[in-house]
């Protein structure tokens, strides 16, 4: 009886704020309503136009609100592809924002310059240079079936990075499909083929591509690791970095977008004093008779939702090399600082009270 009580007045609310609308926004409207709290008594209502346009419908009743169809309209639109050529073989790959994907893979082997001895030097040329043309040919080939889309006959890339070696790639480009050459945005000299390659020809398009995710990770996080390397002006790890943060001390903090950390602000009954607390997730705490537990969130939610510091947010993944190490290393939480100073794990003296790591430390294990 409670759900659906609950749906009905859910529903009854939606239709009330759908008479506040006189027409549909451009790109649809999204709308939410549940009820929280005990026996549902507390309402919250949500209604928003998306950032396109919302292609279908979706009607759920569950015990979660369902954000697919949002989600996938902040996936980044550009997508790329890189031919990556050599005399060992061919690849084909895409990069859209942090995805990276491998379409296509395989091995040749060309004959050499020089022949073996006894062979007509005006026939083995003959036969290098028929081969040569045949896999340049077959590259253009699979370039077509990779990034031409069929139904359409138009690129399903919105641009095209060809790499390779020496003359070859000059070759293939000359054969590629004016569809396929008419968007092609970089040719690039590099020194391995393969995977390797393919990173290599990332590194010397950062430019041409630097409206991507991967690419503007890449640079934040690099970025970072120079100032560090320097010992220069950063923050890492929890307790320097929320420090800096709520001093107004960062000018940009990034943030891995599956932070394991919660916030926990404490409340001390007999004055009213209250503590701050970050926690990975795995760790709970129960109240106590001097403590109680006042909120609980996500740090992540946190952050995003108290962006009053003055400081940019950078979110990134652990899909690039550098995100992996920056999560690994550092436990994915770091920043720049406005300006050179000392933090907390430098001197321990800024941090006093209920900031203190001893006092932090004793709590944690009162509990």
């Amino acid at each position: 009886m409670f759900n659906r009580q609950s749906v009905q007045s859910a529903l009854r609310s939606l239709n009330a704020k759908l008479s506040n609308f006189k027409t549909v926004p451009p790109n649809g409207l999204a709308l939410f309503c549940g009820c929280i709290g005990k026996e549902g008594k507390e309402k919250k209502l949500f209604t928003f136009e998306p950032l396109k346009p919302l292609v279908s419908g979706l009607y759920r009743c569950d015990s979660k609100f369902h954000l697919e169809l949002l989600y996938e309209q902040l996936e980044a639109n550009s997508t790329f592809g890189f031919i990556v050529v050599d005399g060992n073989g061919v690849s084909i790959h895409t990069l859209s924002g942090n995805n990276r994907r491998t379409l296509f893979k395989t091995e040749v082997t060309l004959p050499p310059k020089q022949g073996r001895g006894g062979q007509s030097q005006n026939r083995f040329a003959h036969i290098r240079e028929e081969k040569r043309g045949w896999y340049i040919t077959k590259v253009a080939e699979i370039a077509i079936a990779q990034f031409i889309n069929p139904v359409t006959c138009m690129p399903n890339v919105d641009g095209i990075v060809l790499a390779g070696s020496a003359h070859l790639k000059d070759e293939v480009h000359s054969k590629l499909d004016n569809r396929l050459l008419s968007i092609v945005v970089a040719v690039v000299d590099i020194q391995y083929g393969g995977e390797s390659g393919f990173n290599q020809a990332i590194s010397l398009t950062r430019e041409s591509l630097g409206n991507l995710k991967y690419i503007h990770e890449q640079n934040i996080i690099s970025t970072l690791f120079e100032e560090i390397r320097r010992d220069g002006q950063y923050a890492i790890g929890i307790e320097d970095t929320m420090y800096a943060l709520t001093n107004g001390l960062l000018s940009s903090i990034i943030i891995w977008n599956d932070l394991t950390y919660v916030r926990w602000e404490l409340v001390k009954k007999a004055t009213n004093e209250t503590k701050i607390l970050y926690l990975p997730e795995e760790k709970d705490l129960d109240e106590s008779a001097e403590w109680t537990v006042q909120t609980k969130i996500a740090l992540l939610d946190w952050l995003l939702d108290n962006n009053e510091f003055g400081a940019v947010i950078e979110l990134v993944s652990d899909e690039t090399d550098v995100g992996a190490q920056f999560v690994k290393g550092f436990g994915g939480l770091g920043g720049i600082l406005r300006f050179q100073t000392e933090l907390p794990s430098n001197n321990p003296q800024l941090v006093q009270d209920e900031e203190s790591n001893n006092e932090d430390d004793e709590f944690e294990y009162a509990w």
